[in-house]
């Protein structure tokens, strides 16, 4: 286990591939992309009447700690806003201010416009008007362009056609939803994944909650991976990082990884017999891309409705053909939804059986919607070592969903519109549990919302600091 804190402390290329190799990744042929930290940032906020003095209050403190914790300068990170209700209107543009101060002093006192929610016309107003080169935009420099939308409500027009314009122009944009906002609405506006772009909040006082994420996101534009001499990366993602193992594709995941995974299944009626054959399908692929035998990965796997159902325990099914017999035979339970009750049976009964030597894994597959506490339940769950990861189906309860899975949530909540979305998660999960597991086979349970920073050790001059923890909490 890791046991130091590194202060303020400038790594070297050479401090990278140490890493690396650490983490028992063969890493060939890589060409080093990369150059200073660079974008351009424009906000997009709603200032409509349905926000509220108080809460739009809220909402310019947490532009300003997103703000105060980016690197604002000409050469570096340029910022800029508009505010929309009725009309959008310039605050300032990306070329108005040189540096971080005057900004911060001009949203403190940035006026409430009230009136109507019109996102649409909004989006269209910062891409012509803001994301252009008079304005201050260096995208003909292949400056990252990003976008970050607040909003409160739902849209009183159209703002799929502006949304598409803006993506197509290579700007990519987060969306913050806050109350009545609908993730509908979001996920129309924003850059895929979803799960990396889109934030939605029950009240204006979660801003704060989700600002380390969001700032996160938005400090760390590049990566190091396979390119062409010269060339510029600029999208970080674990799925990414787990690419540098092989240039051909395969992860050296599925050759050396030791997990235990347990797969637990939301069989209730709020389900649909047609749609747990879509998690059938799933299910099928997923543990088909793992290396199966008794000291690599193994896997188990319940289901649960009213009650849990214990399928098959870790270890049981190691030859992949009767494992796909076992999957085709899986019953359709139907009943209540009891996610609570569920968590506690896998930690007592699956993972308890678990090797103490390898990282547990928990792979919840549910609607969301739960008639028992889930909260307890997962907290325990992760105290005894294990990282859950959730996928969440159709429109279910998301913030009941947030206590279960690890953080950064971004990369342990998956949330998609309908079962035929799927199966286009099984290389994204799969591609994040593998990171997970390799640098937990080595002992360092680093804090997850440190894992980016990890690749740029080597590349960028930074002051950072690594935490190293057992069990998240």
């Amino acid at each position: 286990s890791v046991g130091l804190l590194y202060d303020s402390v400038q790594y070297s290329i050479f401090s990278l591939v140490l890493l690396l190799m650490k983490l028992k990744v063969s890493v060939l042929l890589i060409s080093v992309c990369t150059q200073e930290t660079m974008a351009d940032i424009v906000f997009l906020v709603d200032g409509s009447a349905s926000i509220g003095l108080e809460n739009f209050q809220q909402i310019r403190e947490f532009v300003s700690l997103l703000i105060g914790n980016l690197e604002v300068a000409t050469d570096r990170i340029r910022i800029g806003l508009v505010q929309y209700s009725d009309t959008p209107h310039t605050e300032f543009s990306l070329n108005t201010y040189q540096n971080k101060e005057d900004i911060l002093r001009y949203i403190q006192n940035l006026r409430y416009k009230t009136g109507g929610t019109f996102t649409g016309q909004g989006l269209e107003f910062m891409l012509k008007q803001h994301f252009v080169e008079t304005a201050g935009s260096r995208a003909q420099q292949s400056v990252p362009q990003i976008a970050i939308i607040i909003t409160g409500g739902e849209s009183q027009d159209e703002v799929g056609s502006q949304a598409q314009e803006l993506r197509q122009r290579g700007i990519k944009i987060f969306t913050i939803g806050i109350k009545d906002a609908k993730e509908t609405l979001l996920r129309q506006i924003a850059s895929e994944p979803y799960d990396q772009h889109v934030y939605s909040i029950s009240d204006f006082a979660a801003l704060q909650g989700i600002s380390q994420s969001v700032i996160r996101k938005l400090s760390i534009p590049f990566l190091l991976r396979y390119c062409e001499s010269g060339s510029i990366v600029r999208d970080f993602s674990i799925e990414n990082f787990v690419s540098l193992g092989r240039k051909d594709g395969k992860s050296s995941c599925n050759e050396t990884a030791q997990a235990d995974i347990v797969l637990l299944v939301d069989s209730s009626g709020s389900i649909g017999a047609s749609d747990f054959e879509e998690v059938r399908k799933f299910l099928h692929a997923f543990v088909d891309s793992f290396n199966l035998k008794p000291d690599k990965v193994r896997v188990g796997l319940a289901q649960f409705s009213d009650r849990p159902y214990q399928e098959f325990l870790i270890g049981d099914y190691l030859d992949k053909t009767d494992l796909h017999q076992k999957l085709n035979g899986l019953i359709y339970r139907r009943g209540g939804t009891n996610t609570g009750q569920a968590l506690t049976f896998i930690r007592e009964n699956y993972f308890s059986l678990a090797r103490k030597s390898v990282p547990g894994i928990a792979i919840v597959i549910t609607d969301g919607e739960s008639n028992d506490d889930m909260e307890e339940p997962s907290r325990r769950l992760r105290n005894v070592g294990v990282f859950i990861f959730v996928i969440r189906l159709g429109m279910g309860n998301m913030e009941k969903l947030r206590a279960i899975a690890n953080i950064p949530q971004e990369e342990f909540l998956f949330s998609i519109d309908s079962y035929q979305e799927l199966q286009g998660l099984k290389e994204s999960l799969r591609n994040k549990v593998c990171f997970t597991v390799l640098l937990q086979s080595e002992g360092n349970r680093f804090y997850l919302l440190c894992f980016p920073f990890l690749v740029f050790m080597g590349l960028l001059n930074v002051n950072l600091k690594i935490n190293t923890n057992q069990n998240l909490p």
